[in-house]
This record gives C-alpha cells, structure tokens and sequence, in this order.
C-alpha cells in the first residue's frame, strides 16, 4: 500500500512532503492543536487530553462533511523530524482505510487493545515506507543510519529502524517496487557536474571523483588520431568540438583555452575527470542528494 500510495500520489523524490500532499487534497486537512484549542476556547492540553488522546497527533473522519481531519502537536519540544513522522502516520491511517463511519478515529479507549495495536502497527509500517523506502535506500550510498535521517528528513531512531529494514536479506522484490525504483530513476541517477565539493554542505560525503586517465608518452600523430581525441591521452570520449579540455586527462585541446580559477557547474559526461569547458575536477554526484530536480 506505501508503494502503491507513492504512485498515486506522483512522488517520485526525496525528501517526502507530507504537508503538500494534504493540501492537495480536497477533503483533508491539517490542523494544530493550538489553532483548533482556540476555535473550541479551550486550552491546548484539553485538546491534547480530550480531543486527541495523544501528545503527538490523530486524524480524524468527519461523518457528516465527508472530510479527514489530521491534528498536530506543534510544540517546540517536539522535533520537525519527529512531526513528519506524525503526520505520515496519520496520512497511513486515512490511506489505509482505518477510518470510516464506525470507527472515526483510533485510539486506545474507543479500541481493543489488539485491534489498535493492528492498526498503530500498520500506521507505522505505511510511514517509514513511504518517508524511507528500505527498497530505495538499498540504492542509495548510505553506510549508517544516520545518512538516512540526512536524505529522508527523520529522526535517528526512525532512520535505524529504517536501516535495520535496508540491510536485511531478502530473496524477492515486489512487483510494486520495480515501480517506485523506475519512478525514481531521476532520483536515483548518479550526475557529472563541475562543482566545488565545500558548496555540498553535509551531502558533500556523497560525492567521488571519477579517475584520471593515464597521458602518453607523447603525443599522437594527426594521421593516428580519430576525429575529437585528445591527442595526450587518446580519450575519445565526450570530446567535441566545443571541448575546451579534455575530459579524461585534463588537458588543453585549444590553444587559446585556459583554466579557470573557480569550477562553472558545467554538467559533464558521467566518465569525466575534468570539465570539458574550465578544465577543473569535477564531481560525481547522485542527483537527488546534491543537486535541486530544477537545476538539471
């Protein structure tokens, strides 16, 4: 249900945005615990005590409208990590068909205890799927935990459970996730851009430098190069006629071609070692970590 929610719903990018998909949404929506404490002249810990049952938050079907209402707790003890978590639940409980005319909210004292088990249960299962997929972070270069929390935007505790799923075994892979893995492939593809690794801030570990290739001993004669080679090393590859340098070694393939002090984002070939335009290293980045959908 995670994967088939993550294609209904068009998501396609990491992190997850819990509150867009709200908003899109006709008949759900999000409210605070001190908005809704001051619409009933209450005080918030009533709403907390009464209304929701829980510090953290609840959704909530309205009979009568048709409509879901998720509260939140947004007080400033709780994490943002922690609320996106919270709010993916609850989304869980409204995907999930937990709610309906009969049972219009979970919680403990209107359940069985098995039965809200079940359903917190499951709730949860739903979040960390869709917020971490364990099926994409096996995709990903992650080595911790918390590599996940800096991807997906979650708590510590959360990102290792996360981690505990993604490095399990398993044997099989779900028809669904085929599906995410191909509606992520933008996500998942690995980018070539002339960039320097300090403006990467905490992606920055991400990134690798694609290897040098070796210079000849001397330079090839004309009648032994083809057309576009780099005539140092015998590259062929992404070399064009607009190639300042070449992409393999580095060097000048004009004359009048000259390095530049500071690297010009210029986004290469996938093999490349250095820019075909300003001659500096590049680096080889996964797209979804380091680079905005729009920029490319």
């Amino acid at each position: 249900m995670a994967h088939n929610f993550l294609y209904e719903f068009g998501i396609r990018w990491l992190p997850v945005d819990p509150y867009e998909i709200i908003s899109n949404q006709k008949n759900w929506h999000l409210k605070y615990a001190d908005n809704l404490a001051y619409e009933i002249g209450k005080d918030t810990q009533y709403v907390l005590d009464h209304v929701m049952r829980s510090n953290d938050g609840i959704s909530m079907y309205d009979v009568t409208t048709n409509q879901y209402n998720i509260i939140l707790n947004r007080d400033e003890s709780i994490p943002q990590t922690r609320m996106l978590w919270t709010i993916m639940h609850e989304i869980g409980h409204i995907y999930l068909g937990h709610l309906d005319d009969k049972r219009t909210k979970v919680t403990k004292n209107l359940l069985e205890k098995s039965e809200y088990e079940r359903l917190e249960f499951e709730a949860d299962i739903f979040a960390g799927e869709v917020l971490a997929s364990k099926w994409l972070m096996r995709q990903l270069d992650i080595v911790c935990e918390s590599d996940i929390a800096l991807i997906c935007g979650i708590s510590d505790d959360a990102a290792l459970s996360r981690y505990k799923k993604a490095t399990e075994d398993y044997n099989y892979v779900p028809s669904n996730v085929i599906v995410t893995l191909h509606n992520f492939e933008d996500y998942l593809k690995t980018v070539t851009i002339c960039k320097s690794q300090n403006e990467l801030d905490s992606f920055a570990r991400f990134t690798y430098k694609n290897p040098i290739q070796q210079k000849l001993e001397k330079p090839k004669p004309k009648f032994l190069r083809n057309d576009h080679s780099c005539p140092i090393c015998g590259n062929e590859t992404g070399v064009n006629i607009q190639s300042n340098f070449c992409i393999a070694c580095g060097s000048k393939l004009k004359n009048t071609a000259i390095k530049e002090d500071e690297p010009c984002e210029h986004i290469n070939h996938e093999c490349a070692a250095f820019c075909e335009m300003c001659g500096n290293r590049v680096l080889r980045i996964k797209q979804g970590f380091c680079i905005e959908e729009c920029e490319l």
